[in-house]
C-alpha cells in the first residue's frame, strides 16, 4: 500500500503491520530472471524499488524517494533478496518530475555514483515506446509480501488506460487524472486472484517481452485486495527522461 505526502517514512514503521494489505498474489524469483531490478534504499531500509536504463541512471516513481536528502539514499542491484548479497551503489542525484504534484507526474531518475557493472544479475532494459491501452506484464519488487519477507517476487497484471473501464475501477478524481492525462495505467489482476501492494512497492517495474511499460505509483485509499492502483506510464514521459540524462551527463 503507497501512503503519500502527508505522511513520514517513520510512521510507516509504527503501522500494525498485520492491518495492512501487502504485495500479495507474487511468486519468488531470481536476479538472473529480471537483471535490471534495483532496490531502493534509506539506511539501509527498503523504500522503493526501481529499473536500470543505463550504467549512471535507474528509473522509479518519485514516490519512492520523496522524503529524504538524495545523498542519503542507496542502490542495491542484483540480489534476490534485498538483504542477501547485492552490488550496492551510493546515489548522486535524484531528480523528479517537476510537476510531480499529489499523484500525477509520480516519476523521477536516479544517478548513482560512479558506473554501474553489468553482469548475469545486473543488467539494463529497454523502455516501451509504444502507447497501448491495455498490456499484460510481470510485476517485479522487493516489497514485503504476505509470507512477511523482502525476496524478489514477480506478479501478473493487466495494465489498461480506456478512459472507462480505467475510471469505473478509481475512486479519487485525481487518481483519474492520471489516467485522463495518459499519465499512468490502472492494474487489473488475473481473474479469480487477490493481489495488492505495500507502500515499498513505489516504483516497481511493470514489464512486457523485456520492456519496460510503467513503474507502480500507488494505491487508493492505502491500497487493498484488487481495489484501484495506478502505475505510471513510463513511454508518456519519454522526452523528459531523455533530456535528464542529457543535460546531467
Amino acid at each position: 500500500m503507497l501512503l503519500f505526502l502527508a505522511v513520514s517514512f517513520a510512521s510507516f514503521l509504527t503501522l500494525d503491520t498485520q492491518a495492512q494489505i501487502r504485495h500479495v498474489g507474487g511468486k519468488d524469483v531470481s536476479a538472473r530472471q529480471y537483471p535490471f531490478v534495483a532496490a531502493i534504499a534509506y539506511m539501509r531500509q527498503l523504500v522503493g524499488n526501481g529499473a536500470i536504463i543505463t550504467p549512471k541512471w535507474i528509473l522509479t516513481a518519485a514516490s519512492a524517494v520523496y522524503h529524504y536528502p538524495d545523498s542519503e539514499h542507496n542502490s542495491g542491484l542484483g540480489a534476490d533478496d534485498f538483504h542477501g548479497r547485492a552490488d550496492w551503489h551510493e546515489v548522486g542525484k535524484i531528480v523528479r518530475h517537476p510537476e510531480f504534484i499529489g499523484w500525477d507526474n509520480n516519476i523521477a531518475m536516479v544517478q548513482v555514483r560512479g558506473t554501474i557493472q553489468y553482469s548475469d544479475t545486473i543488467q539494463p532494459i529497454n523502455i516501451a515506446t509504444k502507447l497501448p491501452e491495455t498490456v499484460e506484464v510481470v510485476m517485479v519488487s522487493y516489497g514485503k509480501n504476505e509470507h512477511d519477507t523482502t525476496h524478489l517476487r514477480a506478479a501478473a497484471y493487466s495494465l489498461i488506460s480506456d478512459n472507462v473501464d480505467c475510471i469505473s475501477l478509481l475512486k479519487e478524481y485525481s487518481a483519474k487524472e492520471v489516467i485522463w492525462q495518459q499519465h499512468g495505467f490502472c492494474l487489473l489482476p488475473p481473474p479469480g486472484t487477490e493481489q495488492s501492494q505495500w507502500y515499498n512497492d513505489a516504483g516497481a517495474s511493470m514489464v512486457a517481452n523485456g520492456e519496460l511499460y510503467a513503474v507502480f505509483a500507488f494505491a487508493e485509499h492505502e491500497g487493498g485486495l484488487n481495489e484501484g492502483s495506478v502505475a505510471t506510464r513510463v513511454a508518456s514521459f519519454l522526452g523528459w527522461i531523455q533530456n535528464v540524462m542529457f543535460n546531467l551527463s
